[in-house]
């Protein structure tokens, strides 16, 4: 009977208690700082851009390879109100990967990542895995609308509780440009009338515009570069690197490249300099035309790229289309298989120099803009002699040393055209194996061979 009696007392006196349920979703506990779940990006405030460059150092250290990053050339750069040369453009995790160890938020040297630690950063539950794939408008959502509003970062807590034990001033605060405060500062300049980006400096000058000759003979205004010291350099050392490798590969030098090298030499700092094959430029130095302009970005041939966003001629649209077909003609040529025509045109119609037997460029260079550009079954059909050849698409696209480098088999087909013409000479007809190896290679078959 005393022990019932002490059971009821414990039951009565727990019915009496407080409950210390709450109804979640309705009520939700207040998470500490330290709570973290997943990665989420930051958005600077200050200049109205993400931190994230893209530099990708948080995709090579994620243990489970759950992200995926692409960097691009950041406007703003130019337009002075951001330092940031380069941007992410693109950025996925997979959700559904991710073991939230935090090693991405200690490797990022721009303070761009953080986990979240928000109650947005648990209530993830979906009913497709599909759905745990995040993009960057996604990942930059909580930053962005202001619900992060406590950035955190584990070892800036722990130089903090250093200092204080040590008796120090507190470390300045982290992710600077990504709080509540800069998000209300950010809102005043925009209900003041100003930009939404703080302006860093002023603009960079646009490219200045040179006299030169039209193709009739008049006056036309041919695009320069002005650029700083430090870019002149980078671009002349970019070339020469260039010219080193065909050097290294006992190849000879292109004009192109050479151009470039001695334009990027002879070029002033914050002066316009004339391309060559201008009036202004070295006599017999020829107009050095690629398919890609001095700051990396794509060229495309005149009419290609120049129509309305949204439209299939638009500069997007072209570019993306060139940058599959790029990527494309990359895996077949690893996998040494035929570049398909389809491919094959898409590279020469939109003036990529990976176009299969030579881009759109080598016509228009010299002067042939006007006159009709050859088409890609012509131009594979014009490759070079013994001293230039171009092998075949997926031939000799090997390291040095391997059997299909480019010096084994430029060897090979020397060997093979060599006993071809003596076979010619003697009266006999050129043997089989012979044959199949200049078909193979894209050898010269001497004429009057059966």
């Amino acid at each position: 009977m005393k022990g019932i009696l002490k059971g009821l007392g414990v039951t009565l006196s727990t019915s009496l208690r407080k409950p210390v349920t709450i109804e979640y979703p309705d009520d939700k506990h207040a998470l500490p700082v330290r709570q973290r779940s997943f990665p989420v990006l930051l958005w600077d405030f200050d200049h109205d851009e993400p931190f994230c460059t893209g530099c990708n150092i948080c995709v090579r250290n994620c243990p489970v390879k759950c992200m995926t990053a692409v960097m691009h050339d950041n406007p703003k750069y130019v337009e002075g109100t951001s330092n940031r040369r380069k941007i992410v453009e693109k950025f996925w995790i997979d959700y559904a990967r991710c073991m939230r160890c935090n090693i991405c938020v200690e490797v990022c040297p721009f303070e761009a990542i953080v986990m979240d630690n928000n109650w947005s950063g648990h209530e993830h539950a979906v009913h497709d895995r599909r759905d745990l794939h995040l993009d960057i408008s996604d990942l930059l959502y909580q930053s962005k609308s202001g619900n992060l509003v406590n950035p955190f970062r584990p070892q800036d807590n722990i130089e903090m509780l250093e200092r204080e034990v040590k008796g120090e001033e507190p470390p300045e605060r982290a992710f600077k440009g990504a709080w509540t405060s800069d998000r209300l500062a950010q809102m005043a300049r925009l209900a003041a009338g100003k930009p939404a980006a703080i302006q860093e400096r002023e603009p960079e000058k646009p490219k200045a515009a040179a006299p030169g000759v039209a193709p009739g003979g008049g006056p036309a205004a041919a695009e320069v570069e002005v650029l700083s010291e430090s870019k002149i350099r980078a671009k002349r050392m970019r070339a020469e690197r260039e010219a080193k490798a065909f050097q290294d590969r006992g190849e000879e030098v292109p004009q192109e490249v050479l151009d470039r090298i001695e334009l990027y030499r002879s070029m002033k700092p914050g002066q316009a300099a004339a391309p060559a094959g201008s009036a202004a430029a070295p006599a017999g130095a020829g107009e050095v035309l690629t398919g890609l302009n001095p700051d990396g970005s794509m060229r495309f041939p005149p009419g290609v790229g120049d129509g309305p966003k949204g439209d299939p001629n638009s500069f997007e649209k072209c570019r993306a289309r060139r940058t599959r077909a790029e990527k494309k003609f990359k895996e077949l040529s690893e996998a040494g298989e035929e570049i398909p025509e389809d491919i094959a045109k898409t590279l020469y119609e939109l003036g990529s120099d990976l176009a299969p037997g030579g881009s759109i460029w080598a016509p228009l260079s010299g002067g042939a803009a006007g006159a009709g550009a050859p088409t890609p079954a012509a131009a594979a059909a014009a490759t070079g002699s013994a001293d230039n050849w171009r092998p075949p698409a997926g031939v000799a696209i090997g390291e040095k040393g391997t059997p299909n480098s480019l010096e084994k088999l430029r060897a090979r087909r020397m060997r093979a055209e060599k006993k071809a013409r003596e076979a010619v000479a003697a009266g006999e007809p050129i043997p089989d194996d012979i044959m199949a190896t200049l078909n193979e290679l894209g050898g010269e078959i001497p004429g009057g061979a059966a």
